[in-house]
This record gives structure tokens, C-alpha cells and sequence, in this order.
């Protein structure tokens, strides 16, 4: 399933959520603003595949949740991509 998401009415993603055989959803951005900073997942959260990074043991279970850790992830993609630097701490989302 693929979904366009508008963030702060500039940025532009497009996701793809693919069910996995566990029973969890693995997150791609197709599309997303340019890394001008080319830093590692370990700093954007974004594998070279496109696929967004999932801590192990937190991987959404439902489509739902799957939808709401990527507008997370885009909002924090958004904001790495004007500073540097992606946010950190928690968010909460009700699916």
C-alpha cells in the first residue's frame, strides 16, 4: 500500500507499507526531501533501501500504527533536513 503524506504543506513523502510474514510492517519512503547532509541511519533513520528504521521489538503491528510512525518519521525528517539534526524523545500518536 502506498500513501502520500503533505508535511507542514511543503514537504512532499511517499510511503509504502508492506506486511511482513511476522505478523509487523516494514515502512519505506519512496519519496522524500533531499539529504543535503548525508549522514547515516544512525542519525536520519533512513536506511540506503528507503526503508524507515525500526528499533527491534517496536515494529508497528497494525497498518494503523504503521501510518502513524510514518507521519512521525516524516515530521522528523522534515525537521533533520533544514538543521542537521533528527529529534529525538518520544511521540505519542492515537491510532
Amino acid at each position: 500500500m502506498t500513501k502520500n503524506y503533505l508535511v507542514n504543506g511543503t514537504d512532499r513523502y511517499v510511503m509504502d507499507f508492506r506486511s511482513q510474514s511476522s505478523g509487523t510492517w516494514k515502512i519505506f519512503s519512496l519519496e522524500h526531501p533531499y539529504d543535503p547532509y548525508g549522514k547515516s541511519v544512525v542519525d536520519n533513520h533512513l536506511y540506503p533501501s528507503g526503508e524507515i528504521c525500526v528499533l527491534a521489538g517496536y515494529e508497528p503491528r497494525t497498518l494503523d500504527q504503521a501510518k502513524a510512525f510514518a507521519m512521525v518519521w516524516c515530521q522528523g525528517w522534515s525537521e533533520y533536513v533544514r538543521t542537521g539534526v533528527f529529534p529525538k524523545g518520544s511521540k505519542r500518536v492515537n491510532v
